[in-house]
């Protein structure tokens, strides 16, 4: 409480000629700038409250003598204001000139932040201005300055009726943005470097020559010749031309053809039967071919494959019999052609469309 009082009388005894009235410690009639420190309000806060202090600027207009007053409003920005513990958060200038006399208004709100309840000194602060003869740079002519009077605050209470209040600190931590670029842009050129080096690896792994023993590489080149002795299976077109060939063939041939003849077509119908049935192996016999056919979806397709299959194993067993002869090749060649002319796809696509609508 003894403490509370002294600051009381000190800040009173300071405001004695201050406030209100022309700003103390300068000389009204060496400056051609005059500041009056108007009365603050409110004079009772508690934190958080805004309040105003309004300091009014006079200085004649000297352009008829061929002179010119500058108000350096920049450098009286609420950011710039040296008020510890008060807080400059807003600024309006209000400016008006009556006759010959400029009159500019600068209204600041001020907010206080501390921790003791007590009577506070708004502190002064410097009004800068410049005087220069018309024509002459600004560059050239001296900044002056004259002060402003002080305020006196009681404050009452540190409650604060705000959920968050924004304060701004004392400390003056500089300025980093040109380092957060710096580290941001390192950042963004450095992450894809470990990518790039996997990648690089990777190329150099599969473009590196594998070390073959000699007994590996012979093997390799043998495995390819024998790959390439095996003939590519026909496809399906080109086994069904081939088979109704060979069914021309028996056709043309006398006394129901010979081991040429019945051999080139057991090869013919077993390639055809293959193209047509992909799940069947390459090393099947027409035994297995035709339990292949047996286990397949009744209908049209399965009858047309069941009579290719069937007449397979009839001359291959005669081949392995040594009976190269067919007694009725004509009856032959007409019973497998119509067996092909079934398995024709369009054939199947109407024969279907016939079965959906019930014909």
């Amino acid at each position: 409480m003894m403490r509370q009082m002294l600051v009381s009388l000190v800040a009173a005894g300071a405001l004695v000629g201050g406030a209100p009235g022309l700003a103390g410690a300068q000389d009204a009639g060496a400056s051609p700038v005059q500041v009056e420190t108007l009365e603050i309000e409110p004079t009772v806060v508690k934190t958080g409250d805004v309040i105003t202090q309004v300091y009014r600027v006079r200085f004649p207009d000297l352009i008829a003598q061929g002179r010119e007053i500058i108000i350096l409003e920049d450098r009286m920005v609420p950011e710039n204001l040296p008020i510890h513990p008060f807080e400059a958060v807003s600024l309006e200038i209000r400016k008006r000139q009556v006759e010959s006399e400029h009159i500019w208004d600068f209204a600041y709100g001020m907010r206080l932040i501390a921790p003791e309840k007590a009577v506070y000194v708004v502190p002064s602060f410097g009004f800068y201005y410049l005087v220069r003869d018309l024509g002459e740079d600004i560059e050239d002519a001296e900044i002056q300055q004259i002060d402003g009077g002080q305020g006196l605050v009681r404050y009452v209470t540190t409650m604060n009726d705000l959920p968050v209040l924004d304060i701004r600190d004392t400390i003056e931590l500089g300025e980093f943005g040109g380092q957060a670029v710096f580290f941001r842009a390192m950042a963004w050129a450095v992450a894809p470097l470990p990518l790039l080096l996997w990648l690089v690896f990777l190329v150099r792994l599969a473009r590196k020559p594998k070390t073959v023993s000699l007994e590996a590489a012979r093997e390799a080149e043998e495995l390819d010749r024998i790959e390439a002795q095996i003939p590519v299976p026909p496809s399906i077109w080109e086994a069904r031309r081939t088979l109704r060939a060979q069914l021309r063939a028996l056709a043309g041939a006398a006394q129901g053809g010979g081991a040429a003849v019945i051999s080139g077509l057991v090869i013919s119908a077993r390639d055809y039967l293959r193209a047509e049935l992909p799940d069947v192996n390459s090393g099947d016999t027409p035994r297995d071919i035709k339990a292949h056919v047996d286990g397949l979806k009744d209908g049209a397709r399965k009858e047309a494959l069941s009579t290719l299959a069937s007449r397979l194993v009839v001359y291959q067993d005669g081949l392995e019999r040594g009976e190269v002869t067919i007694e009725n090749p004509a009856g032959e060649v007409a019973a497998l052609d119509a067996s092909l002319t079934a398995l024709r796809p369009h054939i199947r696509l109407w024969r279907g469309m016939l079965a959906f609508v019930g014909r």
